[in-house]
């Protein structure tokens, strides 16, 4: 009652605000302009706008003021560090909340990773919230760590920092009405929360069917068209810039002063080193005003179209009543960010590192290079091919040379193929697959890693079988992480022992490993135009068009089943 009552008589100008922004360009959400007046602020709460007199003053001059950014979708573990230094890193960017879904760690740790999330979250600068992982695993023939169900996921829907089901990736489970799925659904449905989609390339039956079941978001649209058509069917289509796949500027023109109100911005998945050059969410709000989108669009399109996407009713906008989640800034293209006020409060950057307890993760006994020779039954063999700057990727037939009676090589068209191979690491049950893949560029040198999205077994790609058999096993010996061999010999590493995917190390020394790796991994050939680690880690998810290797076999998204690597 008090502190209604403070506000109150602040708001009329009865008494002094905590905190007073004085003279700052407003950018308005609500009538897509921008207007110069005083922002008030008490605690963590804007209680006018007007012309007001603060205990503390800050004189905003010459300088825009936008509501906090909202990332609307993102995989923390993709940054490799927990979600306490993740926050560090990106409310420095103007993002104040995020809508994070866990599955990474969900498919290793189960359970488990969902609690180390929500519970390493609160020491964060930001407000983190969280979708529960609908599908771990990503598929019901996938070899990952846990399998999340309904009744295992439901004692999470009270907590208020659940926003609802993260993204239904088995399309094919919902529009078969596969039970377990319907069941996640349902459960959600009852507590009035949020469904996120995953529906790349569906007919229009398809995705009628799939959004029957309540489902309303999709980042997965690679085209204008497809983004169209999901909007007209009533989704939100977010406009991703993550590290791997970048389709905000090939979106962008699907944007109109109709229909921005249903589009979000989000990263997805985004590498530490990507957020420290470039940033996140304002990342996307340059470059979409770079692109021609009207600025203020842009603005709204980070935060309040978020916010009212995720009935986050409190924030995304700069008005009474609205949390003081706020960037102070200069130069509304270029958005060059001076201040950010978080609950009321300028961040300090002040850095928190909390002691993380690990847990053994690489459950599987040390392998020999023959793992790697492949008997030849064949003349061709179908070959993965990566696209650069997508996680799709296309099947093509290649010729081989064979020797006693095994693959020597397979003849290359101008592009380097390289051998690849997913080997299960959960449950050490010897489940293994190995391929070929064109479009790297890897010469001389492995790399193995334990991120393999989504059940995230060890992925390992390489030129010679000696070098992935020592990647393997140095990344067995330090129970999950990055590595890079060549000519037998471990040349650098970046030790992820939380789950194998994320590291409480400090966000600079992550950094420099990560640089060192890449610099590495393009030192022996990998493209400039690819990331070396987040590309590789996508090859291993069967949802994603068009062709991918799982432990159990080649899988093709086209057929939705797995095939041969000979080629007929």
């Amino acid at each position: 009652m008090e502190k209604i009552k403070n506000n109150i008589n602040t708001a009329m100008a009865k008494k002094n605000a905590d905190l007073v922004l004085k003279n700052a360009s407003i950018i308005n959400v609500f009538t897509q302009k921008i207007e110069i007046n005083d922002i008030a602020i008490n605690n963590d709460t804007i209680i006018g706008i007007g012309n007001y007199d603060g205990i503390c003053e800050i004189d905003c001059s010459g300088l825009f003021v936008a509501p906090g950014f909202i990332d609307a979708h993102v995989h923390i573990e993709s940054s490799m560090v927990t979600p306490e230094i993740f926050s560090n890193l990106v409310i420095k960017r103007g993002v104040t909340s995020i809508i994070a879904d866990p599955h990474e760690i969900a498919n290793v740790l189960g359970e488990e990773g969902i609690e180390f999330m929500l519970q390493n979250s609160t020491k964060g600068a930001i407000d983190t919230f969280f979708m529960l992982p609908s599908c771990v695993p990503a598929l019901e023939f996938e070899d990952n760590g846990a399998v999340l169900k309904a009744d295992d996921l439901n004692r999470f829907m009270d907590n208020p920092k659940i926003l609802g089901l993260g993204e239904v990736m088995d399309v094919n489970a919902v529009i078969s009405c596969n039970e377990s799925m319907l069941q996640k659904i349902i459960m959600v449905c009852k507590h009035h929360k949020n469904i996120d989609g995953h529906c790349p390339k569906v007919s229009t039956a398809e995705l009628n069917a799939y959004l029957c079941s309540g489902i309303s978001t999709d980042h997965e649209c690679s085209n204008v068209d497809e983004a169209l058509e999901k909007l007209r069917l009533g989704m939100y289509v977010m406009l991703r810039e993550g590290s791997a796949a970048r389709n905000l500027m090939d979106l962008l023109p699907a944007v109109n002063s109709k229909n921005y109100h249903r589009f979000l911005f989000c990263t997805d998945d985004r590498h530490i080193e990507d957020i420290m050059k470039d940033g996140s969410i304002d990342n996307c709000i340059r470059i979409a005003i770079r692109e021609g989108l009207e600025p203020i669009k842009a603005y709204t399109i980070a935060s309040f179209n978020t916010a009212n996407c995720y009935n986050l009713r409190d924030r995304g906008a700069i008005a009474p009543g609205f949390k003081a989640d706020l960037v102070i800034f200069e130069d509304i293209k270029k958005l060059k960010i001076k201040d950010v006020i978080k609950n009321g409060k300028i961040y300090s950057n002040k850095e928190t590192y909390s002691k993380v307890i690990n847990k053994k993760s690489v459950q599987l006994d040390f392998i020999k290079d023959d793992l790697f020779h492949i008997k030849a039954i064949g003349e061709k063999v179908n070959v993965i091919k990566v696209k650069p700057g997508s996680l799709e990727t296309t099947k093509e037939k290649r010729k081989i040379s064979i020797e006693n009676g095994l693959i020597k090589k397979v003849e290359e068209e101008g592009e380097v193929i390289n051998k690849i191979a997913v080997i299960e690491r959960h449950k050490n049950s010897g489940k293994h697959c190995v391929g070929f893949i064109e479009g790297l560029g890897l010469k001389g040198a492995s790399i193995a890693q334990t991120i393999a999205h989504d059940s995230h077994n060890i992925i390992v790609v390489g030129d010679n079988d000696k070098d992935m058999e020592i990647a393997v096993n140095s990344i067995i010996n330090k129970d999950g992480g990055i590595v890079i061999v060549s000519n037998g010999k471990l040349l650098n590493f970046l030790r992820l022992p939380i789950g194998g995917l994320m590291t409480g190390e400090r966000p600079e020394i992550v950094i420099d490993k990560i640089r060192n790796l890449s610099l590495l991994a393009r030192k022996h050939g990998i493209k400039k135009e690819i990331d070396p680690f987040l590309t590789l880690a996508f090859m291993a998810l069967p949802v994603i068009p068009y062709f991918k290797i799982t432990a159990r076999g080649l899988f093709d998204f086209s057929s939705f089943r797995f095939i041969d690597l000979f080629a007929i």
